[in-house]
């Protein structure tokens, strides 16, 4: 709807005629009442509120006229519409104020903006024209000129919103006081509409903030649910990959995961990507120490945000080609801690740019956690399983290996007391006799060396070890303990040799040495296959080296860091004696002497177990 126009007024740009100097009341305030409808129309379109306003002052005060925004720094100014009833004066202003922003407190403009005050020049003094105008707007002054100025502040409620600057050429007659008071009255409306604009925005954000807010509690809540539900590590895997990736707003992704020795990270579930299987087939298995995304997170346990393709290249050259075969414009990775421990890396790509903005990496990072919690309390609930699975087999081997010496004692005590039954024997049965009690003496042994397995995993579980340090001769304990073990070895055709310098002395506990020593040639004499056994002892002026050897069926290699741990055992339990402790005892009184102990072996070329002890353990 076009404004009515005052008496004498031009009715558009590009007319010559200028109306009488002062418009009468009634036309004003019809000019302000149709503005304000215009106004009210244009809504939260601010460029259009500029465009209407300006093109009516124009079209009613003519010649030229220009609307500046402060921008959201508060110190610059923007010309958001330049009007002039000639259209070349009208590029010209364009081009000038191209050349550079307007700042506050600058020229007649950011004086009016600085001050929040009309500035009213019905006739422009050279001089002071000269000395205010910016260099960069004299090429106007000196193509066309200045006859008269009016620059109104558009004050609002809480801040001024801008400036209208409004110029007559020499030739057309100045403003007037009515003019400055009808632009000013503008001024007002159009500020009053700028509020409103603003209040319109400022509720639209906080609305589609308040709908994104609630989107991304309910894909929290959807991934949340889901993870509740997922108990082992590969449902929460599933649910990682395939809920935690959408409901991020993600195109694929993959879960990373450290193998057992923190060395290497395995792609442990993914999804998308299905069209380029080689590029998730590449980066399947990824060292720790490697120049990549995931391994720098994983190390360095903190977040990586790429917004585009250019940070990305930026940082890492090398992968560029397979994130643009890939498909993806942008990615995180994001390391799932729980309990001070990085349990792994979630990898997220996102086919279009972004920011990821402050609401978007706090969704992310809470979603992440939750993730974490969840495969740790996998992680435990896998261990619970398993914990039990051991103590049910530990219970069955446990009966088992109890029966069997019992078994053996009850039918030599009951040959005895048939022997003991009848009329007193001949010298010659005296041989038998003593077999049959020699036989049950080996039995109680071993039963009793059980007995002691099992107290001693009831102290060591309650962390009930107690050591009794004394000054300890290694060589004389391992010469006692192979003495007293020969005819086991002689049983099992194994012959024991120690290898030692004269003296190996330290500091340590005498009885538990003797136990660690005991089962170290148990176990070399039980899968030693009837081969020698070297027992090495070497010292240096703070370590002592003890290594027990046999030429027996060897460990595997998978399984030589789990030997070592409660109820393992690299062979079947039913094919070995034994409960499947002794080497967890072994580790455990060797750490807490401050100690060592490892193995290295080949299958079907023996074992070589190591222990390395301190000769004066530190308090």
């Amino acid at each position: 709807m076009p404004l009515p126009h005052g008496r004498g007024s031009i009715s558009a740009e590009g007319s010559s005629a200028h109306g009488p100097p002062v418009l009468e009341a009634a036309a004003r305030l019809r000019i302000l009442v149709n503005l304000s409808r215009q106004l009210a129309e244009a809504r939260t379109d601010l460029d259009l509120v500029f465009d209407t306003v300006c093109a009516h002052l124009v079209s009613v005060l003519g010649d030229g006229c220009a609307a500046f925004l402060l921008l959201d720094d508060n110190t610059s100014l923007e010309p958001v519409t330049i009007r002039h009833r000639d259209p070349a004066r009208r590029l010209l202003l364009e081009q000038l104020n191209q050349a550079r922003k307007l700042r506050v407190g600058e020229g007649f403009t950011g004086s009016v903006m600085a001050s929040g005050k009309s500035l009213f020049l019905a006739d422009v003094d050279a001089a002071i024209l000269d000395a205010t105008t910016l260099p960069e707007y004299k090429p106007y002054l000196d193509q066309v000129g200045v006859r008269s100025m009016l620059v109104v502040p558009l004050a609002g409620r809480s801040r001024v919103h801008g400036a209208f600057w409004l110029t007559r050429d020499p030739g057309s007659p100045p403003y007037t006081p009515a003019d400055r008071e009808l632009v000013e009255a503008i001024a007002d409306c159009t500020a009053m509409a700028l509020d409103s604009a603003r209040i319109q925005l400022e509720h639209g954000d906080d609305r589609r903030r308040l709908a994104e807010a609630a989107s991304r509690t309910a894909r929290l809540q959807q991934v949340t649910a889901a993870l509740s539900s997922a108990a082992t590590p590969e449902e929460v895997s599933s649910v990682v990959a395939h809920l935690a990736v959408g409901a991020m707003e993600g195109v694929a992704g993959s879960l990373v995961l450290p193998n057992e020795s923190r060395t290497e990270l395995h792609i442990r579930s993914y999804i998308g990507h299905t069209h380029v299987p080689h590029v998730v087939k590449a980066f399947q298995v990824l060292p720790v120490t490697a120049n990549n995304p995931v391994a720098i997170s994983y190390r360095e346990r903190k977040p990586f945000f790429f917004s585009d393709l250019i940070s990305y290249g930026a940082q890492f050259p090398e992968l560029l080609a397979s994130a643009s075969e890939a498909g993806y414009e942008a990615a995180a990775a994001l390391p799932l801690l729980a309990r001070g421990e990085v349990l792994g890396v979630l990898w997220v790509r996102f086919a279009t740019p972004r920011p990821f903005e402050e609401e978007e990496r706090a969704l992310m990072s809470t979603m992440v956690a939750q993730c974490a919690q969840a495969l740790e309390r996998s992680r435990l609930y896998t261990r619970a399983q398993k914990a039990v699975a051991q103590r049910d087999e530990f219970l069955s081997v446990a009966a088992h290996e109890l029966r069997t010496p019992l078994a053996a004692m009850k039918l030599q005590i009951q040959s005895l007391q048939r022997n003991l039954s009848r009329p007193p024997e001949a010298e010659d049965n005296k041989p038998q006799l003593i077999a049959k009690a020699d036989a049950v003496a080996r039995q109680v042994k071993r039963l009793e060396a059980l007995v002691t397995d099992l107290l001693d995993l009831s102290r060591l579980t309650a962390g009930k070890l107690a050591l009794r340090l004394e000054e300890v001769d290694l060589h004389e304990l391992a010469r006692e303990v192979c003495e007293r073990m020969a005819e086991e070895a002689t049983r099992a055709q194994s012959p024991l040799t120690i290898y030692a310098e004269s003296r190996v002395r330290g500091h340590w506990d005498r009885a538990r040495l003797d136990q660690v020593l005991s089962n170290l040639l148990s176990n070399a004499l039980k899968y030693g296959a009837g081969g020698p056994i070297d027992v090495t002892l070497t010292a240096d002026s703070t370590w002592v080296f003890l290594s027990v050897r046999d030429r027996g069926i060897g460990i595997p290699p998978e399984d030589q860091a789990r030997i070592f741990e409660r109820f393992e055992r690299a062979v079947p339990g039913r094919n070995y004696s034994g409960f499947g402790v002794g080497l967890w005892i072994c580790k455990q009184i060797i750490d807490a002497l401050g100690g060592r102990i490892r193995v290295e072996s080949q299958q079907g070329q023996g074992s070589t177990f190591e222990v390395t002890l301190p000769t004066k353990r530190e308090p």
